[in-house]
């Protein structure tokens, strides 16, 4: 999970600017992507994400934050595949559709 923050942390960094908030948004929910909106747990100190109250989309998970003071976090599940299909087989990632929802 470090990894795969870390790394859409830089592709955001690297292409400020160039991205427009709703393009960011759009590429972020692509793709048949589920994504959970989480409030961080109060007290937390933020140097492993603690996640407290679910919230059912990003625009409450956005007023809940504002309004209390915390960070929220937008957890989504991919699994890995291959793809035989070319000359190379390549590792690709695919949306992993969770069947429940708790909260």
């Amino acid at each position: 999970m470090t990894t795969d923050a870390t790394e859409a942390l830089n592709e955001i960094k690297e292409s400020q600017g160039s991205r427009t908030a709703r393009s960011l948004r759009k590429a972020r929910t692509g793709g048949g992507e589920t994504q959970r909106f989480f409030l961080a747990k109060p007290g937390s100190n933020g140097s492993v994400p603690e996640l407290g109250k679910e919230l059912s989309a990003e625009a409450q998970a956005m007023g809940e934050s504002f309004k209390t003071g915390l960070n929220y976090f937008v957890v989504s599940e991919w699994r890995g595949v291959a793809d035989f299909s070319g000359k190379k087989p390549q590792l690709e990632r695919e949306a992993a559709r969770s069947a429940t929802k708790t909260g």
